[in-house]
């Protein structure tokens, strides 16, 4: 018994050390797959500086990819003025029909679908107008598969080798079954968007949170400022806040984590949109600027206001020039985000914040009111800690954080 014993733990001592090295094997190539779509072409003794590979893991592992079709090499062209001697150089690079993802980004009546190859080149786009915060599910979904129909149809020889379709949206999502928990982009709640898009289209897809998509596009962006425990605070017509906490994206268990527009400011509060009252959306969002600059009763419902930009706009402008009402709804508006980046900072400890969205192009206005929300509420050696940065909004940051999760699952899919 002894003796069987011994050679049962041998046996699987060997087996979890042939997985170990399997596991850092296919990690390797997702760091080489990564770092040629970063760099577009590169020869082998610069990958493995970039990498921190040695050559022959290189050379291996390149390899491997070559074989499976997922990399190509390219000899550097002579120079005739050079006096060159020897072969020419041999570079490496994505090979850009190995597959194609379609981007989706939902915004409140607004939708933007992007065609793109397995390098991240962008090949086709759409993008149009819906009245969608008024639309069932069901309906939305259909015209949204129609769309996608439309933009593939212009592409067809792309469009056999698409592989996914990932979509971003403002709101609740469910990180398990894919759905629309609660989204101002349409008026139902629990959408089974992925699901029933994916039935629709036969073509695999995947939901995320759009502030989520920030977080990941500053991370791929500038891995070494963004990197540990950072936050993100989008803020425009709505609120919406992304966590990176060790270097990776923190949605919780359900990928509801962060929803903080609607985390609770203040108890039976001004009216949000998500329908609950005292969120904090509902003390900084646009909205919320046009009720307070109206003197509108905290339970006017955001649905009950119509006002364009130019009304905010306009609005900035006033502050700008002295008009004390004015200054005051920034003013407040600011008070309240200060005194809940303090609630994040306590209950995170995060290196830094990033604050951006339309809404910084008022940063002025906020800035003294969240000054003082953060001093009232935060111990002093805990504000010095935290890095605030304020952004200047970028709408392709979401479209690049989408973009980011989409090949990363083809790189998955494609490499086992």
């Amino acid at each position: 018994m002894l003796v069987n014993s011994k050679r049962e733990v041998q046996a699987s001592t060997r087996m979890i050390e042939k997985a170990s090295r399997e596991q850092v094997r296919r990690q390797n190539r997702f760091v080489v797959l990564s770092t040629l779509r970063r760099h577009t072409t590169l020869a082998r003794v610069d990958l493995g500086r970039l990498t921190g590979l040695s050559l022959a893991a290189v050379t291996s592992i390149t390899a491997d990819l070559k074989d499976r079709g997922l990399i190509a090499e390219v000899e550097e062209q002579p120079n005739p003025d050079a006096n060159t001697r020897g072969r020419p150089r041999t570079y490496l690079r994505l090979r850009d029909d190995v597959a194609h993802v379609i981007t989706v980004k939902l915004s409140v009546d607004r939708v933007s679908l992007a065609l793109v190859d397995y390098t991240g080149h962008q090949h086709a786009e759409a993008k149009f107008m819906v009245e969608s915060s008024d639309m069932g599910g069901d309906a939305f979904i259909a015209l949204l598969a129609q769309e996608i129909k439309a933009l593939l149809k212009a592409e067809p020889l792309r469009a056999r080798s698409v592989m996914e379709i990932t979509v971003a949206t403002q709101g609740i999502v469910g990180k398990r079954n894919g759905s629309i928990i609660w989204s101002p982009t349409i008026a139902e709640r629990q959408v089974e968007l992925t699901a029933k898009l994916s039935k629709t289209l036969g073509i695999t897809c995947t939901l995320y949170n759009d502030t989520n998509m920030i977080a990941e596009a500053l991370h791929r962006q500038d891995a070494e400022k963004y990197s540990g425990n950072f936050v993100v605070v989008y803020i425009d017509r709505g609120v919406g806040m992304g966590i990176f906490i060790k270097n990776a994206l923190y949605r919780g268990e359900t990928g509801a984590a962060a929803e903080y527009g609607h985390s609770p400011f203040t108890p039976d509060g001004a009216a949000c949109r998500c329908g609950k009252k005292g969120c904090l959306e509902a003390y900084i969002a646009d909205y919320a600027l046009y009720r307070e600059a109206q003197k509108l009763p905290k339970e006017t419902s955001p649905s009950a206001m119509f006002y364009g930009p130019e009304y905010i706009q306009n609005l900035r402008a006033r502050a700008r020039v002295g008009d004390a009402q004015a200054q005051k709804v920034f003013t407040d508006a600011g008070f309240a985000l200060g005194v809940s980046l303090a609630r994040t900072i306590s209950l995170l400890d995060p290196s830094r914040i990033v604050l951006t969205g339309k809404a910084m192009q008022a940063y002025d206005l906020f800035k003294h009111g969240m000054n003082k929300g953060l001093e009232s509420s935060l111990l002093a050696p805990l504000l010095d800690a935290v890095n605030l940065e304020v952004l200047p909004w970028d709408e392709d940051f979401i479209l690049q954080g989408l973009l980011i999760k989409a090949l990363k699952h083809l790189d998955q899919a494609l490499v086992h």
